[in-house]
């Protein structure tokens, strides 16, 4: 490599590396995570040449690394820039609408790609199936003289690459490559769990136990805490939770079927009942009471609101939160845990705090 191909990090450097770029150069480039291999996206010889370069895949895609949050949209829509803004610039890759974004935390970086228009397209600076490299050095030894040019800033401060997600919404992502930055999972297939999860300002994963659970008639809180357990499988950074309703010495989950979700809610109608909901995270096991008490229900109320909310996939044929003031007369305790999620527990054990948004706007 010539010397004047190789550029500090330094004004004239940046200068030259930016216009090497804007003419269709590919360069290596340092990152917050590993060097990397960049080209302007706009022109499609150079992305070609960065293909050719890394040897990768054509069906691989290569990211795209931005200077802001606004850049970023433009490739993978406003949710999901908010949400990555909530953790840039930082080593999180974001995917959705068939590109994967990132904002490096690295001053020089996020410089050059600011003098490029925003954006670069930009892969680790290594062979595909080799080991990232961490200086400009190990770059070199990979791919030889096949770039333009090296804009060297010493050894990169990550060493490790991106996490990866892919951005589904409402708070839930699915982790593609863990990396630095981590994400909890929910192992639960209730939409209101994820709904009250996300209304924290939490993301996470979503995952199902096909565990059998069990049912103590006489012990509800028994039920729910051992069901809790059961559900979560002893894995590290996994919440699970179980809900029942019990009334008058019985449990009530999900109903089988129409014809018991009516039976439910005729036996609940004019009554008082418990909703205990268990919550457990890393082993240790919280349970939650409210009371509800249900309005008395003629057989034309539960048809109709059974036929306005299908409640099937609810604790007592019933969700409080969708339509629930046609059946719900008053009730005492967290709201939340009548939906099936306490968030007392969540805020008490600092899941909030570790998993939450980092940014009050992104």
């Amino acid at each position: 490599m010539s010397v004047k191909t190789l550029f500090k990090c330094d004004e004239e450097g940046l200068r030259n590396a930016a216009e090497k770029l804007l003419s269709g150069s590919v360069g290596v480039i340092p990152t917050d995570t590993v060097y990397g291999l960049a080209a302007c996206p706009s022109l499609p010889e150079a992305v070609e040449r960065l293909y050719s370069i890394k040897d990768r895949a054509k069906s691989k895609p290569i990211a795209i690394l931005a200077d802001s949050v606004e850049s970023a949209r433009r490739y993978i829509g406003e949710e999901a820039a908010r949400f990555g803004g909530c953790y840039w610039p930082g080593a999180l890759t974001v995917v959705a609408n068939s590109e994967a974004v990132r904002i490096p935390n690295c001053l020089w970086t996020k410089r050059l790609i600011s003098s490029c228009g925003g954006a670069l397209r930009v892969t680790s600076a290594n062979i595909s199936g080799s080991n990232p490299a961490l200086d400009a050095a190990h770059a070199l030894e990979e791919i030889g003289l096949r770039c333009d040019f090296v804009f060297d800033n010493g050894i990169s401060p990550g060493g490790t690459p991106s996490t990866v997600v892919k951005f589904i919404g409402g708070g839930v992502v699915e982790v593609l490559r863990p990396g630095p930055i981590e994400f909890f999972s929910l192992r639960s297939a209730s939409p209101r769990r994820a709904k009250i999860l996300s209304d924290l300002g939490l993301f996470f994963t979503l995952s199902k136990s096909d565990a059998p659970e069990v049912s103590y008639s006489d012990d509800p809180e028994r039920t729910v805490r051992e069901n809790a357990l059961i559900k979560g499988g002893g894995e590290k950074n996994t919440l699970s939770a179980d809900t029942i309703v019990h009334f008058n010495g019985k449990i009530y989950g999900k109903p089988r079927d129409i014809i018991q979700a009516k039976q439910f809610l005729s036996e609940l109608s004019g009554n008082v009942h418990s909703v205990y909901t268990a919550v457990q995270w890393q082993g240790d096991v919280k349970v939650v009471r409210s009371d509800v008490k249900f309005r008395n229900l003629t057989i034309s109320e539960i048809d109709e609101y059974i036929a306005k909310v299908m409640p099937l996939d609810r604790a007592g044929a019933y969700d409080i939160d969708e339509s629930g003031s046609l059946i719900v007369e008053s009730y005492t305790g967290s709201y939340e845990n009548i939906m099936g999620l306490p968030v007392e527990p969540i805020l008490e054990w600092g899941i909030k705090e570790r998993f939450g948004r980092k940014q009050d706007d992104a």
